[in-house]
């Protein structure tokens, strides 16, 4: 669903082959980095690696949390400007790279009919949220529109994987997952449902 899958196979490959990360002082500043590069460029997803921090150190799963929310945003804000001011010269090339040109049509059609709402999806759901802020950008969305549903999108989305880490422990993951693509296909109808009444 929306590419979710690959970014999976690659999240998963980089989890396997760079543990050695969750020992390192810089260990923080290597989730901030990741949560920041999702979402802009990276087909990777965050989950794995903020429970990965949590699982290693506890009683830091708020920091963790925290961390991974603001470098989230602050990726998104870039991948905003990159959409507003650079999509012909680098915005339309990372989608090229990635095969998501349809999808991003979809988001962009999306997006036109009502931003925040279809921010706030992008932000909580599996749908790639750098193509959701790339084309916030591209079409203009408010930028406070943009950053309110991105940050309370964010702010569920890490902060109910922290959650549940925090909760269950390493079943959390897959648990996670299976959620998200319940909520993702009951978000979608919400969202089908609201722009169906927006032009009733």
């Amino acid at each position: 669903m929306f590419g979710v899958h690959a970014h999976k196979k690659t999240t998963d490959a980089v989890a396997r082959h760079g543990a050695k990360w969750l020992k390192s002082k810089y260990s923080i500043w290597i989730l901030a980095g990741i949560s920041f590069s999702e979402s802009l460029f990276a087909p990777i997803i965050i989950d794995p690696f903020l429970i990965a921090m949590i699982m290693a150190t506890p009683k830091r799963w708020k920091l963790y949390i925290g961390v991974s929310i603001v470098a989230s945003v602050i990726g998104g804000i870039f991948a905003y400007i990159l959409g507003s001011i650079f999509f012909d010269t680098l915005g339309i090339k990372i989608i090229e790279f990635y095969s998501l040109e349809n999808i991003f049509e979809s988001i962009a059609k999306g997006l036109d009919s009502n931003g925040f709402v279809f921010v706030l999806v992008g932000a909580f759901t599996p749908i790639p949220y750098k193509l959701v802020a790339i084309a916030s950008g591209l079409l203009k969305i408010s930028f406070l529109t943009f950053l309110v549903a991105s940050i309370f999108g964010r702010i569920l989305r890490l902060g109910l994987v922290g959650l549940a880490t925090h909760a269950v422990g390493p079943r959390a993951l897959p648990l996670v997952r299976r959620n998200l693509y319940v909520l993702a296909a009951i978000a979608g109808v919400l969202l089908l449902g609201y722009l169906l009444i927006q032009l009733l």
